[in-house]
């Protein structure tokens, strides 16, 4: 099968230094393996998306000479979908409501590990719930850059919140299925994630074989991931600003650029970095 990946933004504000690092890593792994590279907006949190950070999104990609192959596909399109795959999970029972509130949860010691106190005593039809999937083993795998993951026990987790939303988990495993994805290229934050998104594929039958490569983390000063939430600064779109950063994150991609490479133009870069992309190069952790 040929490769096919994706960068997923959240618009819920610009692209800082961590989230363009994925956006690169991402391409160049895509493009020396003459596959697709994809781009998706992630927008099911209506109240935390800022407005104009999509377009800010997108025209920073265009300032750094990422092209993505196919049409930008955004989630809020896709809620149809995502309803009737989780009525499919209530209806074959690997999913059912659950009204508990994390109040409920704490009192009972189950914030970390639910209880399946809604599985055996399920809720009123007149409370408002959310769903969870049942939870299971996992299954090992290896990931491309941080090595072998073992299996994990995973506790029944949420696909649709009793706020009315659907929950990532759900919405990024029905995303890659239907865009064909098998290359999943991505930050390190999200390694804790695979095992819920592996149980859910085989939930819903999805039979694609996923290939996983988690890159390193951009940290602050203070040791902290770099993001929105934290008020890391955008990155700089200005000529100058783009050239540095891109060799800089090619040497924070482990892929040791040449000096003398700072003063081509983006495509000399670009070409230079897919002929020689290696990323088992890539470090598991970037020091700060």
């Amino acid at each position: 099968m040929s490769y096919r990946g994706r960068f997923a933004p959240s618009p819920t504000g610009p692209l800082h230094a961590g989230s363009m690092l994925t956006a690169i890593a991402s391409y160049l792994d895509a493009k020396s393996n003459q596959g697709a590279w994809l781009v998706r907006i992630e927008d099911l949190d209506p109240p935390r998306i800022q407005v104009g950070a999509e377009l800010a999104i997108l025209q920073a990609l265009e300032a750094y000479g990422l092209e993505w192959d196919e049409p930008v596909v955004r989630q809020s399109e896709r809620l149809a979908i995502y309803q009737e795959l989780t009525d499919e999970l209530v209806s074959n029972q690997s999913a059912y409501p659950c009204s508990c509130s994390r109040s409920q949860l704490k009192q009972r010691g189950a914030l970390t590990y639910y209880d399946r106190h809604c599985l055996y005593r399920p809720p009123m039809d007149s409370e408002q719930t959310a769903i969870r999937v049942q939870g299971g083993t996992s299954q090992a795998f290896f990931d491309r850059i941080q090595g072998e993951q073992p299996a994990e026990d995973v506790g029944d987790f949420i696909i649709y919140r009793r706020d009315g939303l659907f929950a990532y988990q759900l919405a990024v495993v029905v995303d890659d299925h239907l865009q064909r994805i098998n290359q999943i290229v991505r930050g390190k934050d999200l390694l804790c994630e695979t095992a819920k998104q592996q149980l859910l594929m085989q939930q819903l039958s999805f039979s694609q074989v996923v290939s996983y490569a988690h890159l390193p983390l951009i940290l602050a000063k203070d040791g902290q991931k770099l993001s929105k939430q934290t008020f890391a600064q955008p990155v700089a779109t200005g000529k100058d600003n783009i050239r540095n950063s891109l060799i800089s994150t090619l040497d924070k991609l482990g892929q040791k650029p040449p000096k003398e490479l700072i003063y081509n133009d983006l495509d000399t870069i670009y070409q230079w970095a897919i002929e020689r992309w290696d990323i088992t190069k890539v470090p598991s952790d970037l020091s700060i």
